[in-house]
């Protein structure tokens, strides 16, 4: 019973994301109902290891290629969702091609299994595939085919997860940049959390293929093991679920929000081909920083680049350069300097003392507590309560 549990339990939290994204379909954006075809995809893999892991050879042997297909297909398929959080605002059939490794051997796999016969079918799942012993010293010619194809399919998995990592980072990094380049409030916006699923996804998937070179069969055998890899790949599997179902904020939001800005400003396209002195810049960069120290138009919680371009009288990609080169860094983090420096002017203030720390918070531009917390314990060290208490001290 403990068994068929576990061994089900990636299964049951996959179908019932499934079902939440289905029902939400209307509502959702193109992300969210390519993660739909994850969900699916990897519904059949599970219902693949539920039967392996609960001996019903019939149904494994049938379903072994469709577990090929899906083992290889579920990495490249969560990596296109990326693109279309972060470059893609549409499907691209070429990308195609990333599914070809799946295709191709779980084709190989189906031709193998039609070719064999019954005995080299029970053959195979029993010694192969459970490590049942037999006293068959000598394999057929498409029994050692498919054996060649096992290895293959760990062999490519072991890289997908490799190059998934690698290159689904580099798109959330690359989008993340963009998002602080632009808004000065990124609360929801960025894609930290799919960055940290990503990571777990991989322990998972470590875990899996370590179980994949020690042998499904040897779970078989040790049946209790069987908990850690089905924790592990259901937490996953949840965390990625969840997170994708609240993520709603993609670049085809951003966008929209940029091009927006350049069909009203039709000076825009000019403007982006000026260039400036270095005493131009000078003058710029005072101006900007009149705007923050004089105007504090900081304050704005909603304050985003192309205002603060539309008050300069030029463009964002100027004052986004101007800011990187002059301060190093991003737009984000150049408002939320003054916004901390503008807080821990008022946490101190007898004017204030009586304000809660969200009410310092918005009155500092920030959108949230959270926010005005995470900013301010970057450049202090210290919590806000505790700098407060610590400066009412020293006074």
């Amino acid at each position: 019973m403990a068994q068929q549990f576990f061994t089900g339990l990636p299964l049951f939290v996959v179908l019932f994301w499934l079902l939440l994204f289905i029902l939400e379909y209307k509502n959702s954006d193109l992300a969210k109902r390519f993660l739909i075809v994850f969900l699916a995809v990897a519904s059949l893999n599970y219902l693949a290891h539920w039967f392996y892991f609960n001996h019903n050879y019939t149904a494994y042997n049938i379903l072994d290629s469709v577990w090929v297909f899906t083992s290889l297909a579920a990495y490249p398929i969560y990596y296109y969702y990326i693109r279309l959080l972060t470059i893609d605002t549409k499907i691209n059939l070429k990308w195609i091609w990333i599914l070809f490794p799946a295709i191709l051997l779980s084709l190989f796999s189906a031709i193998l299994y039609l070719l064999m016969s019954p005995e080299e079918i029970t053959l195979f799942t029993k010694e192969i595939l459970y490590h049942i012993q037999s006293n068959e010293s000598e394999y057929s010619t498409l029994i050692n085919l498919q054996t060649l194809r096992r290895n293959l399919v760990r062999i490519v998995f072991a890289s997908e997860v490799v190059l998934v990592l690698y290159f689904g980072l580099n798109l959330i990094s690359s989008f993340n940049e963009k998002v602080r380049s632009f808004y000065s409030n990124i609360e929801n916006k960025e894609l930290s959390k799919i960055r940290y699923i990503l990571y777990f996804l991989v322990i998972a998937s470590i875990i899996s293929i370590l179980s994949n070179f020690i042998g499904k069969n040897y779970f078989t055998d040790h049946s209790y093991l069987l908990v850690i890899p089905s924790i592990a790949h259901s937490v996953a599997l949840f965390g990625m679920s969840y997170v994708g179902y609240k993520q709603n904020f993609t670049i085809h939001d951003l966008k929209i929000e940029k091009q927006n800005y350049t069909s009203e400003d039709s000076d825009e396209s000019e403007r982006s081909e000026e260039i400036f002195t270095t005493n131009q810049l000078d003058r710029l960069y005072l101006r900007l920083e009149s705007l923050f120290d004089d105007k504090e138009i900081f304050k704005d919680p909603d304050l985003r680049l192309n205002e603060v371009a539309r008050l300069l009288g030029t463009n964002r990609t100027y004052v986004s350069k101007l800011i990187n080169t002059r301060r190093n860094v991003s737009f984000n983090d150049f408002v939320n300097e003054y916004r901390v420096r503008y807080s821990e002017k008022i946490l101190t203030s007898s004017d204030y003392f009586s304000h809660s720390l969200e009410e310092i918070a918005l009155e500092s531009g920030f959108s949230s507590t959270s926010s005005f917390y995470r900013s301010f314990v970057k450049k202090n060290g210290i919590p806000p309560g505790r700098y407060r208490e610590k400066k009412g001290r020293i006074s």
